[in-house]
């Protein structure tokens, strides 16, 4: 395999473009995590990470034991397909042949979609859980029913996401009127009385859609994404708590993912209470690349933590342990629950 870890994939599918340019900050992020893939990859593996340095290469093999190859050969595998994803392997010189077509990777940018949970949810027999899909700020029911998410339809780590309560009328359409404006619609979903977060975890391999474990992960209340927790399996499956039907989830991501993505992806779930009852929203949304919940079930395979941690990215003064050399300011760290 040749990893590529590309955290501005979600940002380059709403851009829809092939050489998408990230904002500052996010090439920044770019750049510091890019050996994080040593965290996953195979004894035989590489990495593309052309501004990685022998300085950070060598500072994971001496703490961690993590072996790199930086030379451009491999399966491409980067953190999630585009058409920009894939300019940066053919700028590398990989083979056109050995990666997804200009069509296949527009497949792919189309389930990524944010309104590919409502067909999941209608496909399991939620559909009563479903958002809806708006091109248009008009006179919808949606803006009237009380407290609601606005969601943009590609978008990550619980950016591009924001709720209703407290926006003035005029503000909230200008706002949604702009998402509609760059990206071509706007997702409306109700707002839950959240209890958790968690993930399922799957693998596709181009037939079949397979389960691959759990994911626990921390967010705000409107949603911004803050870490996962690193704990054995059976830890983060005993916090779930409720009943997943993971074989029906896999008939109907086999139908709808597989046959057009190969690789990890997750599907993020939450724990809700509706009447003084905790029930399961079965799909948030689908992540249709490598997610933090992959990398966190690696950290503790490798690591084998006594004591649940959180993995997530820290900007500034490093306060907790890192598993990446920080760089630009950015780290990979993990800290104590």
């Amino acid at each position: 395999m040749l990893h590529l870890f590309n955290p501005e994939n979600d940002l380059a599918l709403g851009a829809g473009c092939r050489h998408y340019t990230p904002p500052p900050r996010v090439s920044a992020l770019h750049r510091a995590g890019g050996l994080m893939p040593a965290w996953w990859s195979g004894a035989s593996d590489c990495i593309l990470a052309p501004e990685a340095t022998d300085s950070e290469a060598g500072w994971l093999e001496r703490e961690y034991g993590l072996k790199t190859d930086l030379s451009p050969v491999g399966c491409p595998r980067p953190w999630g397909w585009s058409a920009d994803a894939r300019r940066q392997f053919l700028a590398a010189g990989v083979a056109a042949e050995s990666l997804p077509s200009d069509e296949d990777v527009e497949r792919m940018r189309f389930l990524s979609h944010r309104r590919t949970s409502v067909s999941i949810l209608s496909a399991l027999g939620r559909g009563d859980l479903a958002g809806c899909e708006l091109k248009e700020v008009g006179e919808d029911i949606a803006m009237t029913c009380g407290d609601f998410f606005v969601k943009s339809p590609w978008s990550c780590s619980g950016r591009g996401v924001f709720s209703s309560r407290g926006l003035q009328t005029d503000v909230l359409r200008s706002r949604m009127a702009g998402i509609i404006r760059r990206q071509g619609s706007v997702m409306v979903e109700k707002e839950w009385e959240k209890v958790r977060d968690f993930a399922v975890l799957f693998v596709s391999d181009g037939v079949k859609a397979g389960f691959a474990g759990w994911s626990m992960f921390e967010a705000e209340r409107r949603g911004a994404y803050t870490g996962n927790v690193v704990a054995p399996q059976d830890v983060l499956r005993g916090r779930i708590g409720c009943d997943i039907d993971i074989s029906g989830l896999e008939t109907v991501l086999s139908r709808l993912v597989a046959p057009y993505y190969k690789g990890p992806f997750g599907v993020d779930m939450m724990v809700y209470r509706d009447g003084g009852i905790e029930k399961v929203h079965p799909c948030i949304e689908l992540n249709l690349r490598m997610t933090m919940g992959f990398v966190a079930m690696e950290v503790q395979n490798r690591l084998s933590l006594d004591r649940p941690a959180l993995l997530g990215w820290e900007y500034g003064d490093v306060s907790a342990v890192p598993l990446l050399k920080p760089r630009e300011g950015f780290a990979l760290t993990l800290k104590g629950l």
